[in-house]
């Protein structure tokens, strides 16, 4: 399990590294055509990971209620996401994965690993682990694509302030 969970530690900061430099307006713009933007994507992957690893179990979860419904599969954002709640956003993407390590056990022949918290176990298998990869692969995806068309705006903008 470590080695799926060292991949999303990875590809989780190569993911904050990128968006780092981005502005407030920046992560809440949606382009047309879009029916979301970067932020919304880094919220998502946050609620829909903590979703497949602790799926139907009464463990206590490390995102927040109001998170999750704002980011859950089928929502749109509403209202611009300020600067403070951006930097909630992204601590927490590493925050989790620091939590699922310190909460994984040692894997068994099946190559599923238990996590528990107080008297409950759930079962982590690879194949969840592999389906979490592949979905944030499909965001950061997004995100790069988003942030070309920021990119690109900003590049705009910028050409006609200096004309």
């Amino acid at each position: 399990m470590l080695p799926y969970l060292n991949k999303l530690e990875e590809d989780r900061k190569l993911l904050l590294q990128v968006t780092e430099s981005l502005t407030e307006e920046q992560y809440n713009f949606i382009p047309e055509g879009f029916s979301n933007n970067i932020i919304w994507n880094l919220g998502h992957i946050l609620v829909v990971s903590e979703n497949i690893l602790f799926k139907d179990s009464a463990f206590q979860r490390p995102v927040q209620e109001v998170i999750r419904q704002q980011f859950q599969r089928g929502s749109r954002p509403e209202t611009n996401i300020d600067d403070d709640e951006i930097f909630l956003i992204r601590y927490a993407l590493m925050q989790t994965v620091r939590f699922y390590k310190k909460a994984a056990g040692i894997g068994d022949q099946n190559g599923e690993t238990k996590i528990q918290q107080g008297n409950f176990v759930q079962m982590i298998s690879g194949e969840r682990m592999e389906f979490l990869l592949f979905h944030e692969k499909i965001h950061y995806y997004r995100i790069g694509k988003l942030m070309e068309m920021v990119k690109e705006i900003s590049s705009a903008t910028q050409n006609l302030n200096n004309q």
